[in-house]
């Protein structure tokens, strides 16, 4: 009389295995390129809104210079207590990139990431540096953006 067989064979447990591991491995990669897109998308909005908060000071006020801000992490200049920009953007201290914390005055600090950062704030010009992991619009090109009066650059 044949023995039934009871419970799976080694061969048979480590393609279960294999198997799990490669769907695992694909929901992980998805996951982490979501993210990236959720990240981008809120480095975005929050640089067209202070695009757009920055042309109500300028038209408001003459120029850029009544923000009083620093060249340094935008967030700074809400420890600026007569900054205009600070009374329009009730938000301004919490404006911070959702993943980097360093600064990035300069392009070349911006490349591997960094702080939404002034880079230049002159009475009538100024610009902001930021990192997008996915790049924006049309060009899918991962690194340091621009915000400036006209808008978003690469």
């Amino acid at each position: 009389m044949p023995k039934n067989k009871r419970g799976f064979s080694l061969i048979e447990i480590l393609i279960v295995i294999g198997i799990v591991g490669l769907v695992l491995t694909i929901l992980v990669v998805s996951l982490n390129s979501k993210q990236k897109d959720i990240r981008d998308n809120k480095r975005i909005s929050d640089m067209q809104n202070l695009g757009a908060t920055m042309g109500i000071l300028k038209n408001e006020t003459g120029g850029y210079e009544q923000s009083y801000c620093e060249l340094k992490n935008v967030s700074a200049c809400a420890s600026k207590d007569n900054s205009k920009l600070l009374k329009l953007l009730s938000g301004l201290g919490g404006l911070n990139d959702p993943k980097f914390k360093p600064s990035c005055l300069q392009a070349d600090a911006c490349a591997k990431g960094c702080n939404y950062s002034f880079s230049k704030l002159e009475s009538q010009d100024f610009e902001v540096l930021f990192y997008l992991e996915k790049g924006l619009g049309g060009s899918k090109v991962k690194g340091c953006y621009r915000l400036t009066p006209s808008g978003l650059s690469k």
